[in-house]
This record gives C-alpha cells, sequence and structure tokens, in this order.
C-alpha cells in the first residue's frame, strides 16, 4: 500500500475511509510488527502500549498487542512476589498464569497456617514441589513432636543439629565451621605447648572437572578426604577448607613428625586410583606444613589461627610452585 492520500468520494459523494500510514510493502510490515512485538515481549523498559501508527488497522493485531501486553504485566507482577495483581485479558497463556497465582497464594495461607503450628497441610498442586513441600511439613512436625518430649531426645536432636552442621556436605568428613570450633576448644581449652598444622591441596584438581565433568570431581574429592581422615589419629582434626583444600590440625606434634606424617600422607595419596568411566585416573596433592606454639593469651583465637593458616598455605604454595605432588614446612 502507498501513502496515505486525501479522502476518496464515492459516487453517491459520501468520503471514504483510507487506510492509516502503513510500510511501502509486505516484507517490510512483518518486520515491522515482529519488532515491536519483540519489544513488547522482550524489552525490560519498554513501556509504550500505543499502537505505533504504521501498524494501525492491521486485522487482529490490536487484540493480539493486548494479549501480549497483559501477559507481560502479569508475569512481571507475580515475579514480584505481587499475588494480588489482576489482569481482565483471557485466554491459555493468562489462564495458566492466574492458575499459578492462585496455586502461589494458596501455598501463601498453607505455609502461614504451619507457622502457626497446623502442620496438617499438603500440597498436591505444583509436582514435585508438592512432594519437597509435604516432606518438610512432615518432618518439622516429625521434630516439633520430638522436641516437646523428653529431655534427653532433645538432647539427641540437638546433637544431631550440630553434627549435620560440622559436616561438609559432600564428604561427609568435618567442614571449616567444626574447624574452627574444635580448634579453638584445644588451645583454649587443653592449651598445647606444640602442635603442627597441615594444609593439603589436590593437584591439578580443575582438569579432573574440565575432562571428565563434576561428578568426576566430586568422586576425586570424596576418595581424598576418606583417606585423609582415615590416616590420622583420632584425636586430629582433618576438615575441607574450601574447594579443593583441607586443613589438618595435629594438636601436641613438633614439625619434625608433622613433616613425616605429612610425607606418609602424600606417598599414600599417590597410590590412590579412582575408577571412573571406564578409565583409572591418579590423584596427587601437594601439603604445606607449619609448627604451631602455645597461642598468647593477649592474642583473639581467630586472628592466632588465621596467622598459622596463612603460614601454612604459604607452603603449600610453596610446594605447588616446587612442582606439586610434595610436602613443603
Amino acid at each position: 500500500m502507498g501513502e496515505m492520500h486525501a479522502p476518496l468520494q464515492a459516487q453517491a459523494g459520501q468520503t471514504l475511509a483510507v487506510p492509516a500510514r502503513q510500510p511501502a510493502d509486505g516484507t517490510a510490515l512483518a518486520e515491522a510488527v515482529v519488532e515491536h512485538l519483540l519489544q513488547v515481549a522482550a524489552s525490560p523498559r519498554f513501556k509504550d502500549e500505543t499502537v505505533p501508527e504504521a501498524l494501525r488497522g492491521i486485522k487482529n493485531f490490536e487484540q493480539l498487542l493486548a494479549i501480549i501486553w497483559a501477559t507481560r504485566k502479569m508475569t512481571l507482577a507475580l515475579s514480584k512476589g505481587d499475588l494480588e495483581y489482576r489482569s481482565p485479558e483471557k485466554g491459555i497463556i493468562m489462564g495458566a498464569l492466574k492458575s499459578f497465582q492462585s496455586a502461589l497464594k494458596h501455598l501463601t495461607w498453607q505455609t502461614q497456617c504451619i507457622a502457626g503450628g497446623d502442620y496438617g497441610h499438603k500440597v498436591s498442586f505444583l509436582g514435585d514441589f508438592s512432594e519437597a513441600f509435604n516432606y518438610m511439613a512432615a518432618q518439622l512436625a516429625q521434630r516439633i513432636s520430638l522436641l516437646n518430649s523428653t529431655n534427653e531426645e532433645y538432647k539427641n536432636i540437638s546433637e544431631e543439629y550440630k553434627n549435620m552442621s560440622f559436616r561438609d556436605a559432600l564428604t561427609g568428613i568435618y567442614n571449616r565451621k567444626a574447624f574452627m570450633h574444635f580448634a579453638e576448644d584445644i588451645f583454649t581449652t587443653i592449651k598445647p605447648d606444640i602442635s603442627t598444622l597441615i594444609i593439603a591441596d589436590i593437584d591439578k584438581f580443575k582438569t579432573f572437572n574440565d575432562v571428565y565433568g563434576h561428578l568426576c570431581g566430586d568422586e576425586v574429592l570424596k576418595l581424598f578426604a576418606n583417606y585423609l581422615a582415615h590416616a590420622l589419629r583420632p584425636g586430629d582434626i582433618c576438615s575441607r577448607y574450601g574447594g579443593e583444600e583441607f586443613l589438618m590440625l595435629l594438636p601436641g606434634m613438633p614439625l619434625a613428625v608433622g613433616l613425616m606424617i605429612g610425607e606418609r600422607l602424600r606417598a599414600g595419596v599417590e597410590k590412590l586410583r579412582l575408577h571412573f568411566a571406564g578409565k583409572e585416573l591418579q590423584i596427587t596433592s601437594s601439603f604445606g606444613v607449619c609448627e604451631i606454639g602455645l597461642m598468647p593469651e593477649d592474642i583473639p583465637f581467630d586472628d592466632f589461627i588465621r596467622s598459622c593458616i596463612g603460614r601454612a598455605d604459604e607452603n603449600l604454595y610453596k610446594a605447588k610452585e616446587g612442582g606439586r605432588n610434595r610436602v613443603v614446612g
């Protein structure tokens, strides 16, 4: 269609309606429609709800645009947690969004009931989430029931939660929180004159993740952690400090013996083999060792242990720079 002309006169002298200005050909018109719909559907800052002059008069376009605008507004409202938003539009997409909104409102009400002590509520309209929610409610009811029982049971539950918070979820050994807790108890209560601190790191750990995938990396961490934890004395502390780094505290152990233990651990790790996806993989590790004396009375524990870990970490760095698979202290 060409540009808009002056009104045409019918034979009876009446004025004929003339379409608004539109792109000159079908391709340009289609591109203009798609571009505008993309702006409405995808642009985060687009707020102009008016129909462009060039697109007016296209059959059903304004109706389609109204549906997309309504869907956009409803989706944004739900993403912000607005469960009271109302839309006049109907249709399958809007109906699904409204159904989801209704489910969330009902779930909110059920959560409030559970918070008030009514643990009998169950969800049946959100698939896998329903099972997780119902399991949570059942476990909560069970825990509350136990907490209201005898003191001995309460003590057991408290110990269970403490144990859970002190364990690394992947490897099952102590985590950093546990290390700090037990180390502080040792240095402030037992107060050993001398101890050894060891920090261990899996060599080229990123390669396991990059080449064989993160599942392989997880298996490497579990194998390494299990070996370290079972190779030390019962009174020693072995923890996952972060990533592929593991921290060990050997109370009462002088540096010379600590270095011998570090070497024994290194050699033991080198003999480990992980069978994964039909392959036999070898693990090596590096160790940084330092000796710790009696904690000074005028230094906070956090500052003291942070300084000790820093010294061990410096030696670990030297072990890495020296070619890996070695002990430096």
